[in-house]
C-alpha cells in the first residue's frame, strides 16, 4: 500500500526566486513524509498490531537529494497485503477442504524463522513446523465449528519471555501413565474474520491537507 503527495506548480502562486521556492517545497515535503510515516506507524500501534508491523511503513521524498519545486512525498508499507487486510477488514477462507490453523498462546510462539518455514508462503507458525520444532505429535479433536490440535499435557508452553522467539525447544514434564489431559495448540476454522482496525485514509488525508502549511512554514524571504 502506497501514498504519495504532490504540490501544484508554485511558480505563479509564490513570489520569489525558483531557488527559494524549491527549498521551501522540498523541506515541506520532507516534513510531510516523516509526519505521515510516523502517524501511520502510530495507527498500527494504537490498533494493537505491534511495533514490527508498524515499522513496515517507510517514507521517501523525491528528489532524494537536492531541491525541487516538484518535490513529492512517498510513503509505503513493506507488508501491503497485511496492512490492507486490517484497513478494510477481510474474511480469510481456507482453500479447498482444509482448515486455517490459528496458534493459541500455549503454542509458545506465533512465528518461526524463514529458514525453518521451509518454503511456506510466510513465516507464520504452522502445525507441521510446531511438530518439527518441538518433537511433540499433535492430535486432532473435532468440534462443531472445525476442530483443535492438541498436545498431551506433559508438554508445557515456554516461559512468557520466550514466546516471541522465532525458534524454540520443547519443555517436557513427566505426566501420569493414564488419564493425561491435553492442551490446545491450534484452533482449526474454515474461515477467519479480520475486523477493520486501521484508518489509513483519514491519516493520509490529514497530512495531504497540511502540505500547503508545511511549505509555507519553510518559506524564507
Amino acid at each position: 500500500m502506497r501514498f504519495s503527495a504532490q504540490v501544484p506548480d508554485l511558480r505563479q502562486a509564490l513570489a520569489g526566486s525558483e531557488v527559494q521556492i524549491a527549498r521551501s517545497v522540498t523541506a515541506g515535503m520532507r516534513q510531510v513524509t516523516d509526519g505521515l510515516k510516523e502517524d501511520l506507524r502510530e495507527d498500527v500501534r494504537r490498533a494493537g498490531l505491534g511495533q514490527r508491523l508498524a515499522n513496515t511503513w517507510r517514507g521517501r521524498t523525491f528528489p532524494s537529494s537536492g531541491e525541487s519545486v516538484e518535490a513529492a512525498a512517498y510513503v509505503s508499507s513493506n507488508a501491503p497485503k497485511l496492512i490492507d487486510a486490517f484497513d478494510r477488514g477481510v474474511t480469510i477462507l481456507a482453500k479447498g477442504r482444509k482448515y486455517l490453523a490459528i496458534p493459541t498462546p500455549d503454542a509458545g510462539v506465533r512465528q518461526v524463522s524463514a529458514r525453518r518455514a521451509k518454503g511456506s508462503t510466510g513465516n507464520g507458525l504452522t502445525p507441521a513446523a510446531w511438530e518439527r520444532e518441538t518433537g511433540v505429535k499433535l492430535r486432532f479433536v473435532p468440534t462443531r465449528t472445525g476442530g483443535v490440535l492438541v498436545a498431551d499435557a506433559f508438554y508445557r508452553r515456554q516461559a512468557a519471555r520466550f514466546q516471541r522467539r522465532k525458534s524454540f525447544q520443547p519443555i517436557r514434564e513427566a505426566g501420569p501413565a493414564a488419564g493425561r489431559l491435553f492442551v490446545v495448540i491450534f484452533v482449526l476454522v474454515r474461515q477467519a474474520k479480520l475486523r477493520k482496525r486501521l484508518d489509513i485514509d483519514t491519516v493520509a488525508q490529514a497530512w495531504a491537507e497540511r502540505v500547503p502549511g508545511a511549505i509555507a512554514a519553510n518559506w524564507s524571504v
